[in-house]
């Protein structure tokens, strides 16, 4: 019984160790950005990628700063178990839209330039997709040739809205092992419920003749 005991002890530290080992994305942001844009950004990047996404404090931004230095000043608030971070940044509109550099594990998009044109259902799309788009990036993917994905290049912000808001299924496949390889935490995806079973169709009911008057 001892012997047994001592195996399933074992067997939780090791499991434990393991989900200790696990990384995950933090978002963050700069500057004036709507909480709620952040939400569904974290949320549409996690459902899409598979991937776990956490919400990390602000970055002080200074006006006039590039969008290198907010990123590498995100990346000093980075806590142990992150494996990179993202940054939505509202600095001055005539910043470039973003900027992702892997090696110093940051991407900072520029959200006064997606917002141009956009309702905020689109100005949350965009983000997400540019969001989907810096993640393979840090994971070192290449842009896709697919034109029915998230990772096909384009040259204007509007591009955006007539492109996926998704890996294809091949990117999809390889961000999950580069993404398991790189050590960060994926999600469980819920099976879509059951169609509920069709009750049995009820008889109908005998026709009856309007009441005398």
């Amino acid at each position: 019984m001892t012997k047994y005991l001592w195996i399933a002890v074992g067997w939780m530290i090791a499991v434990s160790a393991q989900a200790a080992d696990e990384r995950v994305i933090a978002l963050a942001t700069a500057g004036d950005v709507d909480a709620a844009l952040v939400e569904r950004v974290r949320a549409g990047v996690e459902e899409y990628s598979g991937a776990a996404v956490r919400l990390a404090a602000p970055v002080p931004l200074e006006a006039g700063q590039p969008l290198d230095v907010v990123g590498r000043a995100a990346v000093q608030t980075m806590e142990a178990g992150d494996f990179a971070i993202i940054v939505l940044a509202r600095p001055l509109d005539d910043r470039p839209q973003g900027v992702c550099l892997p090696d110093e594990r940051f991407g900072v998009l520029n959200v006064a330039k997606l917002e141009v044109g956009a309702d905020a259902d689109k100005l949350a799309r965009r983000a997400t997709q540019e969001s989907l788009r810096v993640m393979a990036m840090l994971l070192k993917m290449a842009p896709c040739p697919f034109p029915l994905c998230v990772l096909v290049g384009y040259d204007k912000v509007d591009d955006l809205d007539r492109m996926s808001a998704n890996f294809c299924p091949p990117c999809q496949d390889r961000f999950a092992r580069e993404a398991r390889k790189a050590g960060l935490r994926l999600i469980e995806k819920s099976e879509p419920a059951a169609a509920p079973a069709e009750a049995p169709a009820a008889e109908a009911a005998p026709e009856t003749s309007p009441a005398a008057e």
